[in-house]
């Protein structure tokens, strides 16, 4: 079975001949600077609760979410993996329609054709920087439609203004909006829509990229009352197991998380910069981004298709990047890169001069 996601290392380490423990992976956007150190102390702590079955409710994250977004807890869904909750919402809904931008994370696009939604696509044009037009799609969205919008958007990395987005919202009350933010913790000065309260309105946050979490999967929504009820009746009822559950408690709670934030805030606007400067530098067309990636085109000219140049990179180098060829709306040229640390994204630029 071929992965349609970036990060998994155990088929990357057999394209390239080499362990996965020695590969340099900028296929997946974790956070560079990997779990807090509170997640790691609680995830050993709760191995002694794992004779036990794990709290179906979740109540302490629960609560430690709703502490730290400043919301009701009966608004809050914990999942497994924010991609768990994608995957059951057009079931809630019932959605008449499900609008996705392309491109756009491709499990919005999955889970509709399992649910049998006809799906519509809202078209990115990488000539306006992949950039969305509010007054465009108001033009398209009907009554009974299931929008997808990326806040950060994956993977292009661009945000719709907030303000603009929440006055968008509030003028189409009988569609529902679905926000991913599954990397709005990595962008600075942007606050989160589970303020808005709306009704039409689910917010879908993950756990595991900032906190650095990726293999313990957890994620969760935050909508209605009501509809976070009708949700958790769809789920499996241990959807979130011990060791997530206590982590992500964990770091929500940790006295140290916004000096935790701050830093990785700030390594990740420094380096996406120097990331983004120095692939254009090498005739690489790189797009505006908010988040910890970046979106590129590769000019065939200079290195062929993009899956070629990401497969040189892999086997030739150690390193892993996106090929985006199976993203809608995106052709074979384009590449999604991780941001990492000055010394990582400094051999993945070398490693790119060579080649190319």
């Amino acid at each position: 079975m071929s992965s349609r996601h970036g990060g998994d290392l155990r088929a990357l380490a057999q394209r390239s001949g080499r362990s996965a423990e020695t590969l340099l992976d900028f296929s997946a956007n974790i956070n560079p600077l990997g779990m807090p150190a509170a997640a790691r102390a609680a995830l050993i702590a709760a191995v002694n609760d794992l004779g036990q079955y794990p709290d179906p409710a979740c109540t302490a994250l629960r609560a430690a979410i709703g502490d730290h977004l400043g919301i009701s807890t009966e608004r809050i869904l914990p999942g497994n993996g924010a991609e768990q909750l994608i995957w059951w919402l057009p079931r809630l809904l019932e959605a008449r329609r499900v609008l996705v931008t392309a491109p756009a994370y491709i499990d919005y696009q999955r889970s509709a054709e399992v649910w049998q939604r006809p799906l519509c696509a809202i078209r990115l044009r990488p000539e306006d920087g992949f950039a969305l037009d509010l007054g465009w799609l108001s033009t398209q969205v009907q009554a009974g439609d299931l929008v997808w919008l990326g806040q950060p958007n994956n993977p292009t990395g661009r945000l719709v203004d907030p303000s603009a987005l929440e006055r968008f919202i509030k003028a189409h009350p009988q569609v529902d909006w679905a926000i991913d933010e599954a990397f709005i913790d990595f962008v600075s000065g942007v606050d989160s829509a589970t303020r808005w309260a709306l009704p039409n309105l689910i917010v879908i946050r993950s756990m595991t990229k900032f906190y650095g979490l990726a293999g313990l999967r957890l994620g969760y929504a935050v909508l209605s009352a009501e509809r976070a009820a009708a949700l958790a009746r769809l789920l499996p009822e241990w959807s979130v197991n011990a060791l997530a559950a206590a982590a992500g408690s964990a770091v929500l709670r940790d006295p140290e998380l916004e000096t935790f934030a701050q830093r990785t805030r700030q390594l990740i606007e420094i380096e996406r910069r120097r990331l983004s400067d120095g692939l254009a530098g090498l005739g690489l067309q790189v797009f505006d981004s908010v988040a910890n990636y970046l979106l590129l085109r590769v000019p065939d000219a200079d290195a062929g298709s993009a899956a070629d140049l990401a497969l040189r990179l892999l086997q030739a180098e150690g390193i892993a990047v996106r090929v985006c060829s199976n993203y809608a709306g995106l052709d074979p040229s384009y590449l999604r890169i991780a941001v990492r640390t000055e010394r990582e994204n400094r051999r993945l630029l070398e490693a790119m001069a060579r080649l190319l």
